[in-house]
């Protein structure tokens, strides 16, 4: 697999085949931006991985026509921000998985499909710990383009999850598909927010939404404590299963399992 690891703006591992092109322009100074650029020529499976503690980064994913891509990120942050844009052009199949540690951070996510048949499909799995906001913003530049933008987040401690998840399909975009899922499980008593919004000028197209904050039930904590299970390791069980939803990838859910098992021992 394809793989790049960025520690603050030391690029400590690169792995790439010629599929895929790297560059990075680290930051000069304190007020400067580091600048990410991927461009992904042909089918392949790429790891992002980027951590980083009070730093602007801006990450540019180009990928070329009829890419079947799989990108799997994996981020840790502390009172950082970072910028993606995703190009995606026609025929492209683009499936983002990613995993974020957060204490503090700002992130902006946009994606233009800019040709006929361009897929972009996007996971999230986020364990918020601190103050964290997410913006998203898909933009379906072409006809029957498909986008799938679906967040689990878990606000913990001091966590505090704002999102904000725009799509839009101008007039003449026909045949596209716009579909949002955000869950948030607040295991603490900070508001978090979600807010779903779909601007469509377009009726041959289906879009949809759903937004969910809350916690889990008592009848899912008390059936499995009825099973001999700690309370303890009962939401860690319900947490796993609300992360490990959707994730194939054996390393990521081996991460996340690691970071369930950190946090709720």
């Amino acid at each position: 697999m394809n793989r790049i690891k960025i520690v603050e703006d030391n690029v400590e591992e690169v792995k790439l085949s010629k599929k895929v092109m790297f560059t990075m322009k680290p930051a000069q100074n304190e007020f400067d931006i580091s600048l990410i650029e991927i461009n992904i020529l042909k089918s392949c499976e790429l790891e992002l991985e980027l951590s980083s503690v009070e730093k602007k980064i801006k990450v540019n994913v180009e990928v070329q026509k009829g890419a079947e891509v799989k990108l799997f990120l994996y981020q840790k942050l502390e009172n950082s921000k970072v910028q993606y844009n995703y190009q995606i052009g026609s025929g492209a199949n683009v499936c983002v998985s990613k995993f974020q540690l957060v204490a503090v951070g700002k992130e902006m996510i946009s994606a233009h499909l800019l040709g006929e048949g361009a897929t972009f499909d996007y996971i999230l799995k986020d364990i918020c710990s601190g103050k964290e906001t997410l913006d998203y913003y898909v933009y379906h530049d072409a006809k029957s383009t498909n986008s799938n933008v679906k967040n689990n987040i878990v606000s913990v401690r001091n966590g505090k999850m704002t999102v904000q998840v725009s799509t839009f399909i101008p007039k003449g975009m026909k045949g596209s598909i716009a579909n949002q899922n955000n869950r948030i499980i607040s295991l603490n008593e900070k508001r978090n927010g979600i807010r779903p919004n779909l601007y469509i000028d377009e009726y041959d197209v289906v879009a949809n939404h759903s937004a969910l904050i809350g916690k889990f039930s008592g009848e899912e904590i008390f059936y499995l404590q009825s099973r001999g299970i700690s309370k303890e390791e009962a939401t860690r069980l319900l947490l796993k299963g609300f992360l490990f939803s959707d994730i194939t990838n054996k390393k990521m859910k081996k991460e996340i399992d690691k970071a369930t098992k950190q946090e709720w021992r």
